[in-house]
């Protein structure tokens, strides 16, 4: 019987200790407290405190009055199932929920008593001040810079009134661009440019058509040359020439062989002793002579002997009186230039006549000068422009010799080329620029290759399966 009551008192203590079982100690400053514990129940406890402080005390804390309200309304006051319902009063619109979120919600006072804030503009400034500014008003005694402020916002609201309006960029051209003020025709509510067409035709077009006629820059029509598309060939290329006029052809064209032949001289004559070829072993002595130029000619001192330096005196600045001389002689310098100018000015009074001569000689060199220009850029009409980086180059003079011609078309020999001819016009009368053919030369890379009959044999490679010779 005690065995038995020692066992069931061992096993209610053992129990007991299960219970009451202590948090396992862990050594902090080891590896093995880097792990993360659970502090749900912490944090739990936390927001509860913390919702107590916001809403002003815990529940156990407050008094009855402000969790219950007691019910002091009589029940017979309240309407029976025999009764008819009353209806409902309105409920009065109260602050929105919208804003609800903007009310404070908490009973916390804010620690920080004296926190910045942005103040009214009745709590700025100083109040005794401004207690004397609002008794100066009353008086009807109002400061100068606000006066001024008051004037300059009036303007800066009349010049925003006065301002004038950016203009759009345009997007439909309904108009001539080319046109003047009075360059339309009204047909209904549309436009039409008024060209060198009949009112008929234009009133066709806008009501068959529906398209308007655009005008045209008058720029359009100028020329770019005074020359005719088709020139009239010189007399002396006839199949059938006057003696005179064949030898005239035969003058020019000996005349352009002649230049060529002249500047074909002068070029060699430039350029001859730069184009000669020189043996290597006589290139190498002229430069081993240049680069020893002036080698070995100076003299050496004799021994023992110093060499003289020249010597340099350092340069003195300049004392006070100096500088007040210098000084007094620049103002002397720039009173006298300003005497001799006034007195320049008071002889011209004296020689108005060879001023006005003078006036008279510069209109009329000016009159000169623009007819010269007039001339010259008539005389340019004539000539080919420069289009382009490449120069205009004449074409040959077609011309038959003496014994070429044979009096009938049927036996001449045809000289030229028609459409060279053109090609060669349409250049001179600057519709299109210069050209020189350009001749691109592709050069390949030369590829070398080894048959496989003609290769040599590489090194042997051994087979890892049956230790067969590879090649």
């Amino acid at each position: 019987m005690a065995a038995s009551t020692l066992g069931a008192a061992w096993l209610v203590n053992e129990s007991d200790n299960l219970e009451k079982k202590k948090p396992k100690r862990i050594v902090k400053h080891k590896k093995k407290a880097w792990r993360v514990t659970a502090i749900e129940d912490v944090e739990r406890y936390l927001e509860s405190k913390r919702l107590d402080e916001r809403l002003g005390a815990p529940f156990e804390e407050r008094p009855s009055d402000s969790l219950f309200v007691v019910d002091t309304k009589a029940i017979a006051d309240l309407p029976t199932k025999s009764e008819p319902t009353r209806k409902r009063k309105l409920k009065e619109i109260g602050p929105l929920k919208c804003y609800a979120i903007l009310t404070p919600n908490s009973a916390v006072q804010d620690p920080l008593k004296s926190r910045n804030r942005v103040r009214l503009p009745e709590e700025r400034g100083d109040p005794l001040l401004r207690k004397v500014m609002e008794e100066r008003r009353a008086r009807g005694k109002i400061a100068t810079h606000f006066v001024q402020s008051m004037k300059h916002h009036q303007e800066n609201v009349e010049a925003l009134v006065n301002k004038k309006k950016p203009e759009r960029l345009r997007t439909t051209f309904d108009f001539d661009i080319w046109g003047e003020a009075g360059d339309y025709l009204m047909i209904g509510d549309k436009k039409v440019t008024a060209l060198d067409l009949s009112d008929q035709l234009k009133t066709y077009t806008m009501e068959k058509i529906g398209k308007r006629i655009y005008g045209r820059p008058k720029s359009m029509f100028s020329k770019t040359t005074g020359l005719k598309q088709v020139e009239v060939p010189h007399p002396g290329t006839s199949y059938n020439p006057t003696f005179q006029d064949h030898q005239a052809l035969l003058k020019e064209a000996y005349d352009v062989e002649a230049k060529e032949i002249k500047q074909e001289v002068k070029t060699r004559r430039r350029l001859g002793p730069m184009l000669k070829k020189i043996p290597i072993q006589r290139k190498e002595e002229q430069w081993w002579s240049e680069m020893t130029q002036g080698l070995g000619e100076e003299e050496e001192p004799a021994n023992g002997a110093e060499v003289e330096v020249p010597c340099v005196r350092p340069t003195k600045p300049k004392t006070r009186r100096q500088k007040i001389k210098a000084k007094a002689l620049k103002w002397q310098d720039m009173r006298r230039k300003k005497l001799k100018e006034a007195k320049k000015r008071l002889l011209e009074f004296d020689r108005l006549r060879s001023i006005r001569r003078e006036i008279r000689k510069s209109e009329e060199l000016t009159v000169k000068r623009m007819e010269t220009r007039k001339k010259e850029k008539e005389a340019k009409m004539f000539k080919p422009a420069m289009l382009g980086k490449h120069k205009y180059e004449p074409p040959q003079i077609e011309v038959n010799l003496s014994e070429e011609i044979v009096g009938t078309l049927r036996g001449l020999k045809t000289e030229g080329h028609v459409l060279i001819d053109r090609y060669k016009s349409l250049q001179r009368r600057n519709i299109i620029e210069p050209r020189i053919r350009q001749t691109v030369v592709y050069k390949y890379k030369h590829k070398v290759f080894t048959k496989r009959s003609h290769s040599e044999p590489k090194g042997l490679k051994v087979g890892k399966r049956n230790n067969i010779p590879v090649q």
